[in-house]
């Protein structure tokens, strides 16, 4: 029982332990913010989720009403109730009904006694420069420093080729570190752009009217001139010792393309360099600050003393409750706010943000709530001042342990972790970056291979041999080993926030590689033994620098031997009965009826671009016209596809022609295609093959 809670939320703690079972809470929106006011610490939290989610546009004003659900983990009992195993946490989730995803609230029930589980309440201090809210930032850094060898500089001689040096809060200059006889320790600055207006390093061009600014921001900056988060980290990095940050709209000249491509590829020395990074989790634009809503009924604790009397866990029962449930001191953790405030921040939308995360050694994470900390043995924040426990650090951080030590190895050069077991297992790895990243926000689309250039160094320093920053080895954001499988990606079309998938314009990646589109990318797992359909006869990109083998490219071709099936018709109006329904025409082979009857049932083919702004989801195909004649030969300007065959399911590229040059030597037919789609067919065997036309020589770009 609780004074802290309402008879309804108290209901869930007394009387008889329902486990894994969905019970009714409050029925109506307007009871559950009346007991919210009255001072339900649960219902405050599920209010304040709720009216988030309203203002989010998740909700259209439908009636709602609530349940709960809780599971304690390891909680088991068997049918003569005879066993029950306990582990020393569970989780409580309230949802809305109508369910939106975004609604549901998140409490974790934890053990204070136990050792793994160490929660303290936060100072009330209202800003994060506050000296006690800065006391737990030094704590953590200088704990890290004394005692996490694995945690420092990778070259502690190195420095960026700018920095920023801070006189005081008052005022800064523009360093450049070319003149300085000595490295020095710097903070490197990670937050969101948004849409304001901000102070940049600015060069002379004349064409376009611009003047320079780089003598003047070596002089002098007057701190009050900058946005609101910076003058924040200003303030923070200073205070916590350092005169030095890394602040990249004024340490990397803005207008001129040279200098943005060379420090740019420099971003993984830039951030595994630093002695901090500094991050600024919940400001969406230059112009906030964190602390914005800083709330401490959402972020402390609840003191929670249950007075179960038996449990129900699905059709069995055991009672009384053992006594070892009672001895338990349970506190009520509101596990929401962690992930909006970690998770979910608005700087982990952006994109060059997934890079420095891994790349950097430690990170202070100044969120809407809470200052945050996590380095490479450690993640922390003020309610889990000790650190996570394990079972949270994946909610929170988006990372689980194996996820970390992984990317411990890429951060670290494949330097020994002191965690066992910890091994790079590159493909799994390189699939899960990609799909991390591809569902970022990018200022600027042309940023797509740029942003992700630093881990792609570091990938190819572990990997060695095959994986070299190269144009005939990475490729557009795949690499060449990996090849045919690593072409077998898809888009992801769940996400309702996201209101289409398209590749934009103008060019960046060939259509073959996933960096083409603007969408959440997934990549097919390895099979153990796969049965190749096709061959990679040649493949190539051709970056826009050569200097930055990472960087933009401008073309890409790619040459496969494969079985290409079709021509199919695609008839839209059997969207309602059959998502993407695909028809062989009736010009196609005899032999591929034989093979697959009239339709080829491709699982729903997955096409790669769609639209929902209409009110309903529509899959368009986009390819690039006019072509010119030389394309097959460099395959300057987009595209590409394939086809691939396992024992036990058959993938592959869906293409659309773009070019039939009969004349062109090495290809059949002169086909050259586009990649719009992949699919994936769980009813063939591999002697389908056999029933198959030859295979093509063909050109993907």
């Amino acid at each position: 029982m609780s004074t802290m809670l309402c008879a309804v939320c108290n209901g869930i703690f007394t009387g008889l332990l329902v486990n894994r079972m969905y019970k009714p809470h409050h029925q109506s929106l307007s009871c559950l913010r009346r007991s919210a006011e009255e001072g339900c610490y649960i219902c405050k939290l599920i209010a304040v989720n709720v009216q988030n989610g309203m203002s989010n546009g998740l909700y259209d004003g439908e009636p709602l009403s609530f349940e709960w659900n809780l599971s304690l983990l390891g909680v088991h009992l068997r049918p003569h109730n005879d066993v029950m195993l306990y582990l020393h946490y569970g989780m409580l989730y309230i949802y809305s009904i109508p369910r939106h995803a975004e609604m549901t609230t998140k409490l974790t029930l934890m053990d204070t006694k136990s050792a793994d589980v160490p929660i303290h309440s936060p100072c009330p201090a209202a800003s994060v420069t506050d000296q006690a809210v800065l006391e737990t930032a030094r704590s953590w850094l200088e704990s890290c420093c004394q005692n996490h060898a694995l945690c420092r500089p990778v070259d502690p001689g190195f420095s960026p080729t700018r920095l920023i040096y801070i006189h005081d809060t008052a005022s800064v200059q523009l360093l450049e570190t070319k003149n300085e006889t000595t490295s020095h320790p710097y903070v490197a600055f990670s937050h969101c752009w948004g849409k304001s207006e901000t102070l940049k390093l600015l060069q002379d061009d004349p064409d376009k009217g611009t003047k320079g600014n780089i003598e003047q921001l070596c002089s002098c900056i007057r701190v009050q001139r900058l946005p609101a988060s910076y003058r924040e980290a200003i303030s923070v990095s200073l205070a916590l010792g350092f005169r030095h940050i890394w602040i990249d709209s004024l340490c990397i000249i803005q207008n001129s393309h040279d200098d943005w491509a060379k420090e740019s590829a420099t971003m993984k020395d830039v951030y595994a360099n630093c002695s901090l990074n500094l991050c600024a989790s919940a400001a969406a634009d230059t112009s906030e600050t964190s602390f914005q809503c800083r709330d401490l009924g959402l972020v402390v604790p609840l003191d929670l003393e249950p007075r179960w009397t038996g449990i129900a866990d699905g059709s069995f029962k055991l009672s009384p409750i053992p006594s070892k449930l009672h001895q338990i001191k349970w506190k009520l953790v509101n596990a929401t706010v962690l992930e909006s405030d970690f998770t979910k921040a608005p700087l982990n939308s952006r994109a060059w943000v997934v890079q420095e995360r891994v790349l950097s050694r430690r990170h202070l994470y100044m969120t809407g709530n809470q200052l945050g900390w996590e380095c490479l043995d450690m993640c922390a924040c003020e309610v889990f001042l000790k650190g996570f426990p394990a079972y949270l650090t994946a909610k929170i951080t988006g990372r689980g342990e194996e996820e970390r030590r992984q990317y411990y190895t890429l951060n670290t050069h494949g330097r020994p972790s002191g965690h066992d077991g910890a091994i790079l297992t590159s493909s799994p790895l390189w699939n899960r970056l990609v799909n991390r990243y591809s569902g970022c926000n990018l200022t600027h689309s042309l940023d797509k291979l740029p942003a992700l250039s630093g881990l792609a160094q570091n990938f190819s320093i572990i990997q060695g041999s095959g994986f070299a920053l190269n144009e005939n080895s990475y490729l557009a954001g795949l690499w060449r080993p990996y090849l045919p499988h690593a072409l077998c990606w898809q888009t992801d079309k769940s996400n309702f926030n996201n209101p289409s998938n398209y590749r934009p314009h103008p060019y960046r990646a060939p259509s073959w590689s996933w960096a083409s589109v603007e969408a959440t990318v997934f990549c097919s797992p390895v099979s153990l033994s796969p049965v190749h359909a096709c061959r990679v006869m040649g493949v190539s990109v051709l970056p826009e620098d050569e200097r930055y083998k990472a960087g933009r490219v401008k073309g890409g071709i790619l040459h496969l031997r494969s079985y290409v099936i079709g021509p199919f018709i695609y008839d839209a109006s059997l969207q309602h009965l059959q998502a993407t329904w695909l028809t062989l025409s009736p010009s196609a082979d005899s032999r591929f009826k034989k093979a697959f009857g009239d339709s080829l049932d491709l699982c729903y083919p997955q096409w790669d671009e769609f639209d929902r702004n209409s009110g309903k989801t529509t899959f368009f195909i986009s390819y690039l016209d006019p072509l010119p004649h030389t394309l097959h030969k460099d395959g300057i300007i987009n595209g590409t596809g394939a086809v691939r065959n396992r024992k036990w399911r058959l993938d592959g590229l869906i293409l659309i022609q773009v070019v039939n040059e009969p004349e062109v030597e090495g290809f059949d037919h002169g086909a050259v295609f586009q990649r719009v789609g992949y699919f994936a067919n769980l009813k063939l065997e591999k002697e389908v093959l056999d029933l198959l036309p030859p295979e093509t020589t063909i050109a993907i770009i």
